[in-house]
């Protein structure tokens, strides 16, 4: 994760990425980042480049690619939400210089979320021509269906219509600020309903993890949910904890034996109080998490960054 800065604020990201975003990952601590994990991994890791908007700064993303090349690591993929693809020839020299620099898939993010910010002929755009470069297998389209459709010309209750058809076929994540902003188009039920349902998976057993531009390690789509900091130790060690002293961590014990039930009980102790429902243990998480960020105690250091509990000035509906 290159950087918290985003030309949009999606109602769906569960990063909470912004304009406000002023966090970007030096070229040097993304290489020495990308060795330790290469070095971990029983085969080559193939890392993902994302944001934020990583193609916010050109330049740094381009030169990371070229030197993690250098180095024979793997870049499987480059995330964007395209809103840079305003001209052909740019888009086609920024494809080819990556492709030059070993990436693998070029991912390209589209939904009503994404269009709210950014016109469709952009990443329309940029879809045509990765495929001319790339071919079709190497080209990612979150979502494809999408890109035939756009939200030009919609009026406020149009996108409300869309938002609320789209969160009924399940295609986002209701966590962070999604949690906040689009759980209410779903079926809410009492959080007694999510009992037993631990993360155990989701938090020490996934293949993917998020490793923000102040070195913040997150589990998979686990949004401001702390592993550790590789700005402050070696990811080996981080994980070598983990494995050894969970308990150590009051959030991510809780949450790995119990679930969102089990650090909800917690919370209710300094005064949480369980909304009427939730959409899935996911919100149910979220909205624990958020009260005790506000709140001095044990998980601090476990519920960060800051800036994924912060809120911004959102434009989203509803």
């Amino acid at each position: 994760m290159l950087t918290d800065w985003c030309p949009s604020t999606c109602a769906s990201c569960y990063l909470r990425c912004s304009p406000a975003g002023r966090q970007w990952m030096s070229v040097e601590f993304a290489l020495d980042v990308w060795l330790q994990l290469d070095a971990l991994c029983p085969h080559r890791c193939g890392v993902h480049l994302t944001g934020g908007e990583p193609f916010g700064d050109w330049p740094r993303l381009l030169e990371i690619a070229r030197l993690a090349k250098s180095r024979n690591l793997l870049l499987d993929k480059v995330e964007t939400n395209a809103y840079w693809a305003t001209d052909e020839d740019i888009v086609r020299q920024r494809l080819q210089a990556l492709d030059k620099a070993g990436m693998k898939t070029f991912a390209i993010s589209a939904d009503p979320f994404h269009q709210q910010f950014v016109p469709i002929e952009a990443p329309r755009l940029a879809w045509r021509v990765a495929v001319e470069l790339l071919g079709p297998q190497r080209v990612q389209v979150r979502w494809e269906d999408w890109l035939g459709q756009g939200l030009a010309g919609a009026t406020d209750e149009t996108r409300n219509a869309i938002f609320a058809e789209w969160m009924a076929r399940r295609r986002d994540r209701v966590n962070g600020q999604a949690a906040e902003s689009l759980a209410g188009y779903l079926p809410l039920r009492p959080a007694g309903e999510f009992a037993g349902l631990h993360c155990r998976r989701a938090l020490l057993r996934g293949k993917h993890v998020h490793i923000g531009p102040e070195g913040y390690i997150m589990p998979g789509v686990c949004a401001g949910i702390s592993l550790g900091r590789a700005d402050r130790e070696p990811i080996g060690e981080i994980w070598q904890n983990l494995y050894d002293a969970p308990v150590d961590k009051p959030v991510i014990s809780a949450l790995a034996q119990g679930g969102p039930m089990s650090l909800m009980s917690q919370a209710v102790e300094i005064g949480f109080v369980p909304a009427a429902g939730y959409a899935s243990k996911c919100h149910l998480c979220w909205a624990v998490r958020k009260f005790l960020h506000a709140k001095p105690g044990p998980w601090s250091d476990e519920l960060a960054p800051a800036t994924i509990y912060e809120n911004h000035n959102e434009t989203f509906l509803p």
